[in-house]
């Protein structure tokens, strides 16, 4: 009887342990999900959704009026200060520089507002021009051999018709999280959809212009010669020369300091 009663206490203490170890196992994958939700980055909107709609109007309120030149310049070509942003579409850090404060990042931050900033108030009122150049820092992170180069060639070949900015804001405001393999054909063919004013046809051929892949190989060359290794790397000219580039995003005053220093 004795020994029954042992016997019996031992098979209550192992179920009530078991069931412990059940219950921190449950708890543990509930919190694994909530923050998994919390993390989370919707997908990118397919074109003429409310959403993509949402974009495209934030993005045209930035720039609309603001001529383009070239294939990757924005405002006045002969603005007396020339800003030249080095970017990586994939990059977050660059998300982060290009996006408005009141905008979530691809990483669940709000944007620093620096790049709409130096756009509303140097770009537009004709005190300085902004340049977009090509420096691979997150694309190759697990992507596609020509992952960096299509995704380069898809905004230049938009500025072939005076769309670069569009299509880079575009896709800054739609930017997923690094590593996450997102990034094909589909989703720069729909980037290119979203693009006020742009002839899809004409985009989509422009494409396999191979002066593109030339320029975006080039612009690295000149990245890699200037030490430039974090994106946004940003090189400010002006009357009174080049300012020291400031690698990873700039704080709005460091930016505007770089300018006037140039000025």
């Amino acid at each position: 009887m004795e020994r029954q009663l042992a016997e019996s206490a031992k098979r209550k203490q192992r179920i009530a342990r078991l069931g412990g170890v059940v219950l921190v196992a449950a708890v543990a994958i509930v919190a694994a999900i909530v923050i998994s939700s919390g993390n989370s980055t919707p997908p990118p909107p397919k074109p003429h959704s409310a959403t993509a709609n949402a974009v495209v109007t934030r993005v045209s309120s930035l720039l609309s009026g603001i001529p383009e030149f070239g294939n990757n310049g924005l405002g006045k070509p002969t603005a007396p200060v020339q800003v030249t942003e080095f970017g990586d579409l994939e990059c977050s850090a660059c998300d982060d520089f290009a996006l408005a404060t009141n905008v979530n990042t691809s990483a669940g931050i709000k944007g620093s507002g620096v790049e709409n900033n130096f756009i509303n108030q140097y770009v537009r009122t004709g005190k300085a021009s902004l340049l977009y150049r090509s420096l691979d820092t997150a694309t190759s992170n697990g992507a596609t051999p020509d992952e960096f180069g299509a995704q380069q060639a898809a905004a230049l070949a938009a500025g072939l018709q005076g769309k670069a900015w569009y299509y880079i804001e575009l896709f800054y405001n739609e930017q997923q999280p690094e590593g996450s393999s997102y990034v094909n054909q589909g989703f720069l063919d729909d980037i290119a959809k979203q693009v006020p004013g742009l002839n899809y046809s004409k985009w989509l051929s422009d494409l396999s212009d191979s002066s593109l892949t030339a320029q975006v190989t080039g612009d690295e060359t000149t990245a890699g010669n200037n030490n430039l290794t974090s994106t946004p790397a940003i090189v400010v000219k002006g009357p009174k020369g080049q300012a020291q580039a400031i690698q990873g995003v700039p704080t709005w005053p460091q930016l505007q300091q770089a300018i006037a220093s140039v000025s």
